[in-house]
């Protein structure tokens, strides 16, 4: 279980772009995961779908009516649950003014839905108040994002020393990592502030970075993650690398071999994310590139079509036919060019 704060205290940044796109992309590599805005303005509420009048109880209802988590938490789409605030959140801090562990209350709340999820996000406001303190107390790790401007870095450096002075009197320790937003890579002065991230933060900084991207914010405008507006946009690519670079400092678990995943030693499960599609295939070097012989399977109606294959060990290059479009696996890094033009995604057993 990881507990992690998106946090700065300057607007603008891509703080709530961030937690419900990673939120989803997440969750769409089969883990299970609650976003939790704690932002009064209620951006990532909306940026869900959600309406301020379809909400019956909020995390304002966590805090000061001590409602359960678990009985504001509603599921948006599998594998992702979410805890809706409101305009009323505003009044927590005034609410919990002169209690003793006024900064733990969300901590302890947490407590009783903790071994039900793998990940819980946390979306901060802009600020740093009791609200964002409850945050980082809950958490062991925070995502810093970071806008490619001056402004941005100030508000960051006054982040860290919040970060400092909780540790040294309080003895919690949040691990932090700051992150690229809103990358505009035809800009020199984009590159360059980014290259200054990089000298102050070395190994604090995220591989990933987010590119400037207009579809972030019409899918925020619709109500839907990337993923579920526009997948072949470089919001969802990043999004969905930050996701699996998140994912990969998991620690190692010994588990069972899923039957599901890997049926036998030689089965390899094969997974494509296409919610609007009618139909998908899977073709590849190991079925002679021919249509129409292995047909994927959405039983769950999610939107992510599965396919387990019985193969030897080797190197495989494959696509999907979606609708009847050959397109690489996009969620696949490895790829090599086709002879014939585009790319084939590459898979080792």
């Amino acid at each position: 279980m990881r507990v992690i704060s998106v946090v700065n205290q300057k607007g603008g940044c891509g703080k709530t772009t961030t937690a419900v796109n990673l939120s989803d992309c997440i969750a769409l590599h089969h883990r299970k995961v609650l976003l939790i805005d704690l932002d009064p303005q209620s951006n990532a509420t909306l940026a869900v779908g959600m309406n301020d009048n379809e909400i019956k109880s909020s995390m304002y209802d966590v805090f000061c009516n001590n409602m359960s988590v678990r009985d504001i938490v509603q599921e948006i789409y599998p594998n992702f649950f979410f805890a809706p605030s409101r305009v009323t959140l505003t009044a927590v801090e005034q609410f919990l003014s002169g209690k003793e562990g006024r900064e733990t209350v969300l901590k302890e709340c947490l407590q009783p839905v903790m071994n039900d999820f793998d990940y819980i996000i946390i979306d901060c406001p802009p600020s740093i108040g009791l609200l964002t303190f409850n945050a980082l107390k809950a958490s062991t790790e925070a995502i810093i994002p970071v806008e490619m401007c001056t402004f941005s870095m100030q508000g960051l450096g006054r982040l860290l020393g919040t970060l400092e002075l909780m540790e040294e009197r309080g003895g919690h320790v949040v691990s932090f990592r700051a992150l690229a937003t809103i990358f505009d890579q035809r800009t020199k002065f984009s590159w360059e502030f980014f290259d200054e991230l990089k000298r102050h933060f070395g190994d604090k900084l995220r591989d990933t970075k987010i590119h400037e991207t207009v579809k972030l914010k019409e899918a925020a405008r619709a109500g839907k993650p990337i993923s579920r507006y526009y997948t072949g946009c470089i919001g969802f690519f990043d999004y969905d690398k930050l996701a699996k670079e998140i994912i990969a400092e998991e620690p190692e678990k010994k588990e069972k071999k899923s039957e599901q995943k890997k049926p036998k030693d030689k089965g390899i499960r094969f997974d494509c994310f296409a919610p609007d599609a009618q139909s998908v295939q899977l073709v590849g070097d190991f079925n002679n590139w021919c249509p129409n012989q292995i047909h994927m399977l959405n039983s769950d109606g999610n939107g992510i079509w599965t396919k387990t294959l019985l193969l030897d060990k080797g190197k495989y290059q494959y696509r999907y036919i979606i609708d009847g479009q050959w397109i690489h696996d996009q969620r696949n890094k490895k790829t090599e060019y086709s002879p014939y033009g585009g790319l084939n995604s590459v898979i080792e057993i």
